[in-house]
């Protein structure tokens, strides 16, 4: 499995590679310090299975970056790592296209969870940030909310039918990234951290009904 670390904290981006390593000796992590050396590196070599992306980059930024991934067609999973546990920038996040937001403060475990969860195609976010999120919305907001969407029930609906993003698109003629944006509420509304789990929510909640 090839890794991209994109991050302009050396001593941080090192200690990355060696708890990944750490985790699976077949792993090959690659490290780049900036936007110009991760697009350099992107046009030399073979599409990464994963890139950790921090956002705070110098000089271009990491939603920038993510931007131009997209305009030269790079399709490698996006897992955007923050100094912050900002839930307006991982709402960014995966809005600009990335398959999960998790802070640097996050344990091992959390790392390891979001990269395994990214790297089979579902959409990762700290649980930690949900009671965050609910802080930041008003008792008014909550009401509007509450309900899950026409639309997001017919993202489950497809979930249920184990169909992947890129099938989902399709279907109903949107794009990939939208699907991950509709994903990402899903996944806040139920409180869950994956397809799976979403679906099983969705049934026992009656927004599907049937798996």
């Amino acid at each position: 499995m090839n890794l991209l670390i994109i991050d302009d904290h050396q001593l941080f981006a090192e200690g990355l590679k060696f708890l990944l390593k750490s985790i699976d000796t077949s792993i090959h992590t690659a490290y780049v310090k900036d936007a110009k050396d991760a697009l350099l590196y992107l046009q030399n070599n073979k599409s990464p299975d994963i890139i950790l992306l921090d956002i705070n980059l110098t000089g271009i930024h990491g939603f920038s970056l993510m931007q131009k991934f997209q305009e030269i067609k790079i399709e490698s999973p996006v897992l955007v790592i923050s100094s912050t546990k900002s839930v307006a920038a991982a709402q960014l996040a995966i809005e600009s296209g990335a398959s999960g937001f998790i802070p640097k403060s996050s344990d091992s475990i959390a790392l390891i969870s979001a990269v395994q969860t990214v790297l089979q195609g579902d959409i990762y976010n700290p649980t930690s940030l949900y009671s965050d999120m609910e802080k930041e919305i008003s008792k008014n907001s909550k009401k509007q909310m509450a309900n899950i969407t026409k639309r997001q029930k017919e993202i489950l609906h497809l979930l249920s039918q184990g169909m992947l993003n890129k099938q989902i698109a399709s279907e109903l003629g949107i794009s990939s990234n939208t699907v991950k944006a509709h994903l990402y509420e899903i996944f806040r509304h139920l409180q869950v951290n994956n397809r799976t789990a979403a679906v099983k929510a969705a049934f026992q909640q009656g927004l599907i009904t049937q798996i």
